[in-house]
């Protein structure tokens, strides 16, 4: 059964943040403080064996900009423990990490870009 690689992502955010920062695929109808959002941006497929999967790990914070920036340094620090994570994760590395805040929701936001191998 193939893999979803943001599906593998998320479980392992969820295993190394607190409860109180939620982590999904979507934003959520009621947006709490501060919240984790995962996302694919792009990565090819390789013959039905590799993913090499870009994926963008967003940290937002409605309050603070330093609560925001340390979780997404936290973060992208702990990016390469994916490979103890999963079996079939074979690279991960942060190859980016922005400040770029959401001005229409105004919430403060880092973006972790990341480049994420999967064997599938």
């Amino acid at each position: 059964m193939p893999q979803n690689i943001e599906k593998i992502v998320i479980a392992w955010l969820e295993t190394i943040v607190d409860e109180d920062w939620p982590v999904s695929a979507e934003k959520a109808a009621q947006q709490p403080t501060q919240f984790i959002l995962v996302d694919r941006t792009g990565g090819p497929r390789e013959a039905m064996v590799l993913d090499r999967a870009e994926i963008l790990i967003e940290v937002y914070h409605k309050e603070s900009r330093v609560t925001a920036s340390d979780k997404a340094n936290e973060i992208a620090d702990r990016i390469p423990e994916l490979l103890n994570y999963s079996e079939n994760i074979t690279h991960a590395e942060v190859n980016s990490l922005v400040s770029l805040d959401d001005t229409i929701a105004q919430y403060s936001r880092y973006q972790i870009y990341c480049d994420i191998y999967l064997r599938r």
